[in-house]
């Protein structure tokens, strides 16, 4: 097993984000794939006026995976399409899967591994993929709508709501509206919109045992049907909020760890580990000065 050790120096209070597999890519100069959950062995955070971080990630569920992987197969089946209708185009040779955690992560919030105090490793090329399709169009404005020419482009993310670019409709000088203009999509929302969702909490349906004579086994005497009602009543519907799932709104990241460096307790404290998947952390950081941040991580993750 290869760890590397990543260095950050953190300067304002506020959230910032780390994004593992550009930072090995950058230490061990090669592509570290982004789609893999990487394990955080540990850290230390040194900081002598104190100072509190919270480190939070995608939720660690089933339904975050399976979101991830429908999109891998929509973004690499679209690029296999484009090569094949256009003679000559090939894949980049660091052409990779990337997405952002949620909707307030961006480039500039984004924290680059340090190699000594105010040096930061020079950095390459790090796009995150980009998605593009034809826009909804209703031409005549009478709700029928159509695919137009022009494409609509959009970033991945896996935490939160779709953003769009102005309002949700955008009205041409001709009076057709395009629906919308999609900036991001959220993966979790997208695969949870894609979904079938029972109308009622208990389906009409539900057999009646109040008269079978199973349920009334144990007493001939006396009917046992009112404890084969309990039967019926309890635990007859799921046992999480199938309205909904975790990751489908915003501020739905999940929080994994936490390092508090109050003032007058030691210089150095501990960041107890962690897992995060597509190597995507959300850092919300509350300190008055500039202090550094050390994540012994795991080189290589785990495919999912």
């Amino acid at each position: 097993m290869s760890v590397t050790r990543l260095v950050y120096e953190v300067s304002s209070t506020g959230n910032h984000y780390i994004d593992l597999a550009k930072d090995l890519s950058i230490i061990n100069r090669k592509l570290i794939r982004q789609k893999q959950i990487f394990t955080v062995m540990g850290g230390i955070m040194h900081d002598s006026q104190g100072a509190q971080m919270e480190f939070m990630v995608a939720p660690h569920t089933w339904t975050t995976k399976l979101a991830i992987n429908r999109a891998f197969k929509q973004w690499r089946k679209l690029q296999s399409q484009t090569y094949k209708r256009n003679d000559g185009l090939r894949a980049p040779k660091w052409n990779d899967f990337k997405v952002y955690l949620d909707v307030t992560h961006n480039a500039t919030r984004t924290l680059t591994p340090i190699y000594s105090s105010g040096r930061a490793h020079a950095t390459g090329e790090w796009n995150y993929s980009t998605l593009t399709q034809p826009k909804l169009i209703d031409a005549n404005n009478d709700g029928e709508l159509g695919f137009d020419a022009n494409a609509d482009q959009w970033d991945l993310q896996i935490v939160g709501e779709h953003t769009v670019d102005g309002t949700n409709t955008v009205t041409t000088a001709g009076g057709q509206t395009l629906i919308p203009n999609y900036t991001r999509v959220g993966m979790i929302k997208s695969w949870y919109d894609s979904r079938a969702v029972p109308d009622t909490a208990v389906p009409d349906n539900t057999p009646d045992t109040r008269m079978d004579p199973l349920s009334n086994l144990f007493d001939i005497e006396d009917d046992d049907g009112e404890h084969a009602a309990i039967i019926e009543s309890e635990n007859d519907q799921a046992p999480y909020d199938y309205s909904r799932v975790q990751g489908a709104g915003d501020s739905e990241t999940q929080v994994v760890s936490i390092a508090d460096n109050s003032v007058g307790e030691p210089d150095v404290t501990t960041v107890p580990g962690f897992s995060a998947i597509c190597g995507l952390i959300k850092i919300n950081v509350v300190s008055e000065n500039t202090f550094k941040l050390i994540l012994d991580v795991q080189t290589e993750g785990e495919r999912f």
